[in-house]
C-alpha cells in the first residue's frame, strides 16, 4: 500500500472511530441502562459474526442461540455461570454432532469466544456495581486497550519494518507493537494516577503495565482465529475497522484479565 493510500485509509478509519467514540463514550460514562444497551448490541453483533465466521453467510439460528445463551449467563447469579458455561459446551457439541457444518474446530472457536465474552461482560458488571470502582475505572481499561491498538496502528503504518508473527498477522510489526505498548501504558498510567486517586496506586501501575501487553496478545489471538478461517475481518459493519469483534476483541481479553487484577488487590 502506497503512502497516499495509507493516508486515505487512516482518514476513513479515523472518521469511523470518531462515530464509535461518540456512541460508546456516553454509554461508558452514564452506565446503567445505557451501558447495558451497548453491551447487548455488542454481544448480538459479535454472536452474528461468530456464527458467520466459517462461510461469511448469516446463520440466524446459531446467532440467536449464542446471544440467548450468553444473555442468560449474564442475568443469573455469578455463582451459577460456570454451570451454564458447561451446559453451553454440551449443547454446542450436540450441535456439532447433528450438523456437519459445525465441525469440532468451529465449535471450539465459538465456545472460546463466547467464554471470553462472558468473562469480559462479568468484569463490566463488577466495575459498575462496585462502589469503589465505576465509570472512570471502565474508561481506564478502555484507554489502556484502545490507545495501545491505535498507537500500534500508527507506529506500524509509518515505521513498521520488522514483521512480528507473519503467519498470524502479516501486517503487524515489532515497531507497531512496541509503539502501541508504550502509548497504552503511558496514557493509562497518567489517567489512572490523575483520576483514580482512590484506588491503590501500585495496582494502577501494575495494570498499566499489564493491560496493553494483554491487548496485543488478545489482538493476536483473534487474528489467529481469522487466519484459521482465511478471513481478513470478522465482519464489515464498521468501514475501515471490519466488524464489531475486530474492534472489541482485545478489549474483551483486557477486561477478562482485569478481573483477577482487581481480586489480587481485594477489590
Amino acid at each position: 500500500m502506497s503512502t497516499e493510500e495509507k493516508k486515505k485509509s487512516m482518514i476513513r478509519k479515523s472518521l469511523v472511530a470518531v462515530v464509535i467514540v461518540a456512541i460508546a463514550l456516553p454509554c461508558l460514562l452514564l452506565g446503567g441502562w445505557a451501558m447495558i444497551a451497548l453491551s447487548v448490541a455488542v454481544v448480538f453483533f459479535a454472536c452474528y459474526e461468530m456464527a458467520s465466521l466459517k462461510d461469511q453467510k448469516p446463520h440466524w439460528r446459531m446467532t440467536i442461540f449464542l446471544a440467548a445463551s450468553i444473555s442468560i449467563m449474564l442475568v443469573v447469579d455469578v455463582s451459577h455461570r460456570i454451570a451454564l458455561v458447561g451446559i453451553l459446551l454440551v449443547l454446542l457439541i450436540i450441535i456439532s454432532l447433528s450438523d456437519e457444518h459445525y465441525d469440532i474446530s468451529y465449535i471450539s472457536t465459538i465456545f472460546l469466544v463466547s467464554f471470553i465474552m462472558v468473562l469480559a461482560i462479568s468484569t463490566i458488571e463488577k466495575i459498575y456495581i462496585s462502589e469503589e470502582l465505576g465509570r472512570w475505572v471502565m474508561l481506564y481499561v478502555v484507554i489502556a486497550c484502545t490507545v495501545c491498538d491505535t498507537g500500534a496502528y500508527f507506529f506500524g503504518s509509518f515505521l513498521g519494518k520488522n514483521k512480528m508473527i507473519e503467519r498470524v498477522s502479516p501486517n503487524k510489526t515489532w515497531e507497531g507493537a512496541v509503539g502501541g505498548y508504550i502509548c497504552g501504558a503511558a496514557l493509562s498510567l497518567l489517567f489512572g494516577t490523575m483520576v483514580l486517586t482512590d484506588l491503590p496506586q501500585d495496582m494502577i501501575l501494575a495494570a498499566s503495565c499489564i493491560l496493553p501487553a494483554v491487548a496485543e496478545v488478545g489482538d493476536l489471538t483473534f487474528s489467529l482465529i481469522k487466519r484459521n478461517y482465511h478471513v481478513k475481518d470478522f465482519g464489515s459493519l464498521l468501514p475501515g475497522h471490519g466488524g464489531i469483534l475486530d474492534r472489541v476483541d482485545s478489549l474483551f481479553v483486557c477486561l477478562m484479565i482485569f478481573y483477577p487484577i482487581l481480586l489480587a488487590w481485594g477489590l
